[in-house]
């Protein structure tokens, strides 16, 4: 038995956008902090992307459980970041270039910040 496409796509952003929320939370407080002087656009536009983001976060967590799924990490070895999943039974494992982790971070960030969602853009979910 293997997982479908679809729920491979959900562990794959039930991964990611945790990252996603923690490199926004941290640049907004650098952001707050910082010495600019109109800080108020840039505060603005990375909380508009942590609601857009929170809302994505709450579908996939309801989709991940009503499909019975479960994630755990593994371990990072400075190299890749491995995670477990249990998939309506099924067990998996995947394992993630931390260098890609990196780039499909960056990648989600933009179409936050575009006001758009990843979830939206990935032809598989719809």
């Amino acid at each position: 038995m293997q997982i479908k496409e679809e729920e491979h796509i959900m562990i794959h952003y039930f991964i990611l956008l945790p990252l996603v929320k923690k490199v926004l939370e941290k640049d907004f407080q650098l952001f707050e902090s910082g010495a600019f002087k109109v800080k108020g656009p840039y505060l603005d536009m990375i909380q508009e992307a942590l609601r857009m983001l929170h809302k994505d976060m709450r579908h996939i967590k309801q989709y991940m459980h009503q499909n019975r799924i479960r994630v755990t990490f593994q371990e990072n070895d400075g190299m890749f970041s491995r995670y477990s999943y249990v998939c309506r039974g099924y067990e998996g494992s995947s394992s993630y270039l931390n260098a890609n982790l990196k780039r499909q971070t960056r990648h989600c960030m933009e179409a936050y910040f575009l006001k758009t969602s990843p979830l939206q853009s990935d032809s598989v979910l719809h």
